[in-house]
């Protein structure tokens, strides 16, 4: 029975090829799209689960000592309820002495691993091999347990003594090869350039980390041959520097142990805190998070971050995209059924019951989603290299498994044939036979609900157009909002290293160097960036603790940004006092001018931050437009820079580069040349948003495509349905402009419907949305009334071909058909 049903679905797939062409490629793109964003959530919820040990393995978190106000993680947003956990600002950083004390502390605790990336803290690194230096960023400190805890594959040496000793290192193959070629690298040496006293030698070579790892290395370094580890123990709680990955014994429960840490750790702790009035020991304590969950955490210490809230909505996409595709196949296979009303009538007179006539086009329905869903994932294979370009994302079928995209493909097959087959099978076998055999006619079906799905599939067509131009108009607004300075043709240079020494010596070279230059304008440095990164440095005023953001500039830093001032001046090298250590000028921001009130006056010291302010500046954006412009101090730089910056005249950029690289390599004897723009470095802080813009308007395409289809499908149940009516009209003297607009006016009803019924749903939609930023546009109505004018002119695009048609239509042939 079943090959017949599907030898039957197939011979009808055939015949009707246009109707079948269009059911596929509608349901094909759309699930290619849905696997696209299905394989991305699940690659991002793989992260750090391939660690044997992950069921036994936890980070160690602290709550803050001090209450630091509102943060951006603490934001509100659509998804709140459901990451409320995740949304928890935890400190992850600890003192070395914590992790032995633990251990002696509590039999629960198995083992202790201690980590530090180098990069993180200290900046890329300088790697020193047979004299030749190369820039490096994933080199991590860490105890001679790693391997053992982490399930990172050793493809040459012991796991338990590769870390050992302390002069030992652990390569990744790649970093390898790129040093010793085919040779053997076990036994060679190198030596970090900032501590080139030590030679390290290779006693292991570990095979590239996955992707879809948190802890990412090329380098593995013994804990013990920090330089200052000895003193980092000796000074206790002076300094945290290490995450702690926590390893507790088999049968030990998580809750009550939390708990019985947390009372260890006030009186653990109680010396340290007691010499901090405004500390807040009462709220503090200790979290245990699961390793597997540790990418969901906002820490800022941890090699990968995923939004918990873009995973949801994500997966809110997929659901949506998939409905309005069920929904495009069920108006179409209506469509198609008044076609095929004879051949049912035949099959119920010659004794087909109305479960044989369900199940038949149930089978159909899904031959065309199987054929559908492989498609599909052939067209998901074809599209990811866009996509990861489109979402910057490293999204690779290697990172799922084969079981898990069969069992997503089989299941999405079912499920888009029970949603997609059951209503159109159940409509279809309702029909009389005596009233089709009789007349041989050909059946009229009225099927009101697909008008409910029509608004509804174009009311979620509808919302995705809002969303789409609401988040560009927000984009374009981040994007050329005054930030109060010129970051145009600015170029910023690394410093390589955290050799005060070196950063001086090169600092004073470049300096005497740019002066001689005439494309270089202004030549400056600074500590910290303008994409939020910097010191936090809290201070008491009046009885309350205050914070404030810190940076630390070179001369002409203001200058060079075209920064204004409102009352005093600029660091500037003719005035001596400027770097006096006893008065501590600074120059603040008019935000934390104003917050310190009467205590504050230009050329005075401030008892609150402890400095003399000789400058006020005209607030700026030193961070996110996310956030409101914090009160922020500017204090001359040291000693170190982290950045050097050069300000480029127009239309010099390139030349400027090449010359500034070459003197770069005179001047540090060929260390590695790593330079970026300022312009770009802001524009990196908006990439999440600018990917998921990318997200919704290939959302929208996909909508609009697939819900025109599902117009164009009940455009032409209409036009069958009214062939007598329209065939009467043209008798009578009825233009086709006439026939169109009567055809076409139900339809716009519709539309008008999902539009009213989008804008509502839409507006709150983007209001929440637009809540993560503390400067944004304001939705406006006349944004409501473009989309509107573009959904209606894009449905009247859809469905004037069936009305043309159906007017176009000799009466004469109609009249006698009916």
């Amino acid at each position: 029975m079943l090959r017949n049903y599907v030898k039957i679905a197939w011979r009808n797939l055939l015949k009707n090829r246009t109707y079948s062409i269009i059911n596929v490629a509608g349901l094909s793109f759309s699930v290619a799209f849905c696997l696209l964003l299905f394989f991305h959530i699940r690659y991002e919820q793989s992260f750090d689960t391939f660690h044997q040990k992950k069921d036994r393995l936890f980070r160690l978190e602290m709550t803050n000592l001090w209450n630091v106000g509102d943060t951006s993680s603490e934001k509100k947003h659509l998804f709140s309820f459901l990451t409320k956990n995740d949304d928890v600002d935890n400190a992850t950083l600890f003192p070395l002495i914590v992790g032995p004390d633990m251990q002696n502390t509590f039999p629960e605790v198995k083992s202790i691993t201690r980590l530090q990336n180098l990069s993180d803290h200290f900046g890329d690194q300088l790697v020193k091999v047979n004299n030749q230096v190369y820039k490096e960023s994933r080199v991590v400190y860490a105890d001679n347990n790693f391997f053992s805890n982490f399930s990172f594959h050793l493809k040459q040496g012991d796991l338990k003594k590769v870390l050992s000793y302390p002069n030992n290192i652990v390569l990744s193959e790649n970093v390898a090869k790129k040093y010793f070629g085919r040779e053997n690298a076990i036994g060679k040496t190198l030596s970090l350039v900032s501590d080139s006293n030590k030679l390290y030698t290779v006693s292991g070579i570990a095979a590239e980390v996955p992707d879809n790892s948190s802890i990412q290395f090329d380098f593995v370094i013994p804990l013990i041959s920090d330089p200052g580890y000895a003193r980092n123990i000796t000074e206790k709680f002076n300094q945290s520097n290490h995450v702690f990955i926590v390893e507790l014994a088999d049968g030990v429960s998580v809750e009550k142990f939390q708990a019985k840490l947390n009372v260890w750790v006030k009186t653990y702790f109680a010396d340290y805190v007691k010499d901090f009035k405004d500390a807040n020991i009462n709220n503090f304590h200790w979290y245990l998070r699961p390793l597997a969950s540790c990418h969901y955490s906002v820490a800022h210490d941890w090699g990968h971050y995923t939004n918990a809230k873009n995973i949801y909505q994500l997966a809110s996409l997929v659901i949506v995209i998939l409905l309005i595709a069920s929904l495009n196949y069920i108006l179409l296979a209506i469509s198609n059924a008044a076609a095929r009303s004879q051949e049912i009538g035949i099959r119920k007179v010659m004794g087909a019951k109305r479960r044989s006539i369900i199940l038949q086009f149930w089978v159909e329905t899904q031959i065309i989603v199987i054929i559908a869903v492989i498609a599909g994932l052939l067209l998901s294979q074809l599209f990811i290299p866009l996509y990861n370009s489109a979402i910057n994302t490293q999204l690779n079928f290697s990172n799922i498994s084969w079981k898990e995209v069969l069992l997503a493909s089989v299941a999405l097959s079912f499920l888009l044939g029970i949603i997609a087959g059951y209503y159109p099978a159940l409509l279809i076998s309702k029909m009389k036979p005596a009233s089709i055999i009789k007349t041989f006619q050909t059946f009229k079906i009225n099927p009101r609900f697909s008008k409910v799905l029509v608004v509804l599939q174009y009311t979620a067509c509808v919302v995705f157009m809002i969303s789409a131009f609401v988040i560009r108009k927000q984009m374009q607004y981040i994007t050329n909002k005054d930030l109060g300075f010129d970051k145009e043709q600015i170029l910023i240079v690394r410093n390589p290293t955290w050799d005060n020494k070196f950063t001086k010596r090169t600092h004073d070279a470049l300096n005497d160097f740019a002066k001689t230059q005439p494309y270089i304008s202004y030549f400056s440095g600074m500590n910290g960036g303008l994409d939020g990164s910097g010191n936090t440095n809290g201070f008491m005023l009046n009885g309350v603790q205050q914070w404030r953001k810190e940076l630390t500039v070179d001369y002409d830093y203001f200058e060079m940004l075209g920064l204004k001032f409102v009352q005093g001046r600029p660091f500037s090298i003719k005035i001596s006092s400027d770097t006096s250590k006893i008065r501590k000028v600074v120059v603040v921001n008019e935000t934390l001018f104003n917050m310190l009130g009467k205590t504050a006056k230009v050329d005075q010291f401030c008892e609150p931050i402890n400095a003399t302010i000789i400058g006020v500046v005209k607030d700026y954006h030193f961070a996110s437009l996310s956030e409101k412009i914090q009160p922020e101090e500017h204090r001359l730089a040291n000693g170190f820079e982290m950045s050097f910056l050069f300000k480029i005249k127009a239309g010099q950029m390139q030349p400027a580069i090449s010359k500034i690289e070459n003197e770069w390599k005179t001047i540090t004897h060929n260390y590695p040349f790593e330079y970026t723009f300022l312009d770009q470095t802001i524009a990196k802080m908006y990439e999440p948003d600018d990917r998921w813009q990318k997200t919704i308007q290939a959302s929208c395409f996909f909508a609009i495509l697939i819900a025109c289809m599902g117009l164009f499908g009940l455009s032409a149940i209409n036009a069958i349905n009214r062939t007598k009516e329209i065939g009467i009209r043209k008798v009578l003297g009825a233009s086709v402009k006439d026939i169109v607009t009567t055809l076409s006016s139900s339809f716009l009803i519709m539309v008008i419907i999902s539009i009213v019924i989008a804008t509502p749903f839409a507006w709150w939609l983007m209001n929440k949305w637009l809540e993560d930023f503390a400067y944004r546009i304001n939705i406006s109505w006349w944004m409501f009334l473009v989309v509107g004018i573009t959904a209606v002119i894009i449905a009247l695009g859809t469905i004037s071909f069936q009305a043309i048609r159906a007017a176009l239509a000799n009466p004469v042939k109609n009249l006698r058909t009916e």
